[in-house]
Parts: structure tokens; C-alpha cells; sequence
């Protein structure tokens, strides 16, 4: 058969084929008309072939798996691709959790209110930096963007004081859960610990991350002083969303900080925040 009717029994390039049958991995006979006559035996080759290829095997490894003696080769070649598929399954997996993470947020931040609040348990100690972070920073962000947060510090001093509309500095940072971080028992000691367990936490909404207003935080100070749980840390933030506004950003964040301390920590659904 002709170069164009084995392209179209096999759904393979013309060019392709000719680049196998280039390489060696092909053996047409040639006609006296310059054509190449490709036979069911190159058929039954390029159909082997292009089995070997979808399996990500480069021609170097092809030609090694055609071989007198290829069937360790190919034993080997195959399991480390199930291998390598396996932990790609697993990452892919993963990153459908951070997702989850990511749309549960978007959906709190149109189900409630910057009036609201709620009281939560975390799943994890929460690690945060705040500048000058330069050092830390580049071994967060080495972990993963999607298992990095912006947070926000505010001391639990403030949180534990009066209602006052009086502006106070606000300091934006970077952090991450210990699970995260290859020693999971040492925390650097630059970091803000927000430990494990109950929260009071509440949406709010930002321009300015330098500064904000005491009264923004009435709704998590007040749910804290009618239930008599003093703050037991400063805050931490997750950035659920940003937007533009007369072109200028606007910042969505959950703030919470500890009331509670504990122990939970289920590895199915620490990814929270």
C-alpha cells in the first residue's frame, strides 16, 4: 500500500511515517517507480510503534525495546511510567483539593456578609512571614503557589482591646501550614504561629493592606467578647479573591485568629483554613 493509504488505516502523519521509516523503523520495499510499497508487516510495525510513543518512550528507548532481548527493557520502561502516571494521578488529585479550597472560599465570600462571622475549626498550625521575609519567601513559594497564602497580622492585643474607630498599621505577609514544610516539628523562628484549633473568622474587604480601621474588626471582636474567648493569637488571612474597582485592586480575605487551641488535625481535611 502507498505512504497515504497506511496514513489513513492508522490515522498516522505521512510525515511521520516517513520520519520511522528514516530512523530505520520502517522497511517499505522501494518500487521502480521511486514510491515505497508499505506492507501489513509495516503495518502491524507502525501500530507497535505508535503504542510505544503514546507511552512517552523517546526513539532512543524504542530502538533499545527493539532489541533480540527487549522484554526487561520493556518491563522496566513500563513500570516507571506507571510509576510516574501514578504520582501525577496523585498531584492531579491534590490539586483538586486545593480547587475545592479555592471555590469554597469564592462561594463564602457571596454566601455571607463582611458583617458576619464564624466560629471554625483549623486543621493545622498556620506559619506566617512578614516582611523582611526575602529568605523565606523564596523556600514558601518553592512548596507550591497553590499551598501558599497573603496573610494579614494583627496582635491579639488589639483584638483583645476596645472598639474604637482609630486606624492602626497592617502588615501583609506570607505563609503556609506546618504539613507543608519539610520539618514539620522545627518552626522557624521568624514566624507568626497561629496554632490548631477554634477561630472566630470574617470576611473582609481591602484597598489598602498598610493600614486599617479598628471598627472593620467589630464583627470578630464583638462574637469574642459576648462569648467571653479572649484571642489567644494574632490573625492570620487567606486571599479568597481580588477584584478591580475604578481600576484599582480590591482584596477579599478571611481573617481569623485562635480562640481555642487543640489537637485536630485529619490528613483529609487539613487543607482548610
Amino acid at each position: 500500500m502507498y505512504i497515504h493509504e497506511l496514513s489513513k488505516l492508522t490515522n498516522t502523519n505521512p510525515e511521520t511515517i516517513r520520519m520511522y521509516r528514516k530512523k530505520g523503523l520502517l522497511h517499505p520495499n522501494r518500487l521502480a517507480n521511486g514510491y515505497y510499497d508499505y506492507s501489513m508487516a509495516d503495518f502491524a510495525s507502525l501500530m507497535h510503534l505508535r503504542k510505544l510513543r503514546d507511552f512517552s518512550m523517546s526513539f532512543h528507548e524504542i530502538e533499545q525495546a527493539l532489541c533480540a532481548d527487549s522484554s526487561q527493557f520493556l518491563l522496566d520502561s513500563f513500570s516507571a511510567r506507571e510509576k510516574a502516571i501514578n504520582d501525577e494521578i496523585a498531584a492531579l488529585q491534590e490539586k483538586i483539593r486545593y480547587l475545592e479550597l479555592e471555590k469554597r472560599h469564592i462561594r463564602e465570600t457571596m454566601d455571607e456578609g463582611f458583617d458576619s462571622v464564624r466560629i471554625m475549626q483549623s486543621v493545622d498550625t498556620k506559619i506566617d512571614f512578614y516582611p523582611p521575609f526575602e529568605e523565606v519567601a523564596s523556600t514558601l513559594l518553592s512548596l507550591h503557589y497553590q499551598t501558599t497564602t497573603i496573610c494579614l497580622h494583627i496582635s491579639k492585643e488589639i483584638l483583645n482591646g476596645p472598639i474604637v474607630d482609630k486606624e492602626i498599621p497592617l502588615q501583609a505577609g506570607i505563609g503556609t501550614y506546618r504539613y507543608m514544610l519539610k520539618d514539620k516539628t522545627d518552626i522557624p523562628e521568624k514566624a507568626v504561629v497561629i496554632p490548631n484549633g477554634l477561630c472566630i473568622s470574617q470576611l473582609i474587604s481591602l484597598q489598602d493592606l498598610t493600614r486599617i480601621n479598628i471598627l472593620s474588626l467589630a464583627p470578630m471582636m464583638t462574637c469574642a467578647k459576648s462569648n467571653h474567648t479572649p484571642f489567644l493569637s494574632d490573625t492570620t488571612a487567606y486571599l479568597a479573591t481580588m477584584n478591580y474597582q475604578q481600576d484599582k485592586p480590591v482584596y477579599i480575605f478571611r481573617l481569623r485568629a485562635c480562640i481555642e487551641k487543640n489537637d485536630i488535625c485529619d490528613p483529609d481535611t487539613r487543607i482548610q483554613n
